[in-house]
């Protein structure tokens, strides 16, 4: 058996059995990080809190959080989050993930509404549902990740879809549903399938 325990792409996802944190912070907040990078704990920024409100939104499906925060910027120096970490929130204005974030979480993001999403070219793995039945107004995935099927962002709202261009010829899109086989430098790049996810537009970059 192969000891991965050392490889990056393998930073486990579930809570840090150690004992302290470390704080990186950012203009939105504290993140509270174990010693693998993983956010444990979010502190918003006293001019950034969070605030408890039902907002509701109806476009192809209803979309209900239960808190909003006006940004959610992360501090770079952050690996990964635990799953469930921000479930049911309303990003207003700004939602950044830092260059050098590798995993998000199942669940992670799940159930939101999100601004403009950039998954960062160092991600190398998104969780089960880490995006699920989220509204997302736009995301753009990264040419670097392999085979992002539709479970990751299962029953989510996108507006705008910005594809690497290397795509461009071979997209489907079909009533909003988006299905996409490519092949780059001779390499299977990987599927790309999204039947329960609701696609508005896309955009090549």
């Amino acid at each position: 058996m192969t000891d991965n325990s050392n490889d990056e792409r393998w930073v486990s996802l579930s809570n840090s059995n150690k004992d302290y944190e470390n704080v990186l912070n950012s203009e939105s907040g504290s993140f509270f990080v174990d010693d693998r990078g993983i956010v444990q704990r979010f502190e918003p920024a006293a001019d950034n809190p969070f605030i408890e409100e039902e907002t509701e939104f109806n476009d192809n499906y209803t979309y209900t959080t239960y808190k909003s925060i006006r940004t959610f910027i992360v501090s770079n120096g952050v690996k990964g989050f635990v799953s469930d970490f921000m479930r049911g929130v309303k990003v207003i204005e700004r939602f950044e993930l830092s260059e050098g974030l590798i995993s998000i979480g199942e669940d992670c993001f799940a159930n939101c509404i999100l601004p403009k999403v950039i998954i960062p070219d160092t991600i190398q793995c998104i969780g089960d549902f880490a995006f699920g039945h989220t509204h997302i107004d736009t995301l753009q995935l990264p040419t670097t990740l392999h085979s992002p099927y539709g479970r990751q962002f299962k029953d989510s709202y996108i507006g705008t879809l910005r594809l690497p261009k290397e795509w461009k010829d071979d997209v489907s899109i079909e009533d909003g549903r988006l299905g996409v086989y490519h092949v780059l430098n001779s390499k299977d790049y990987g599927y790309l399938r999204w039947p329960s996810t609701y696609v508005k537009r896309i955009e090549f970059y």
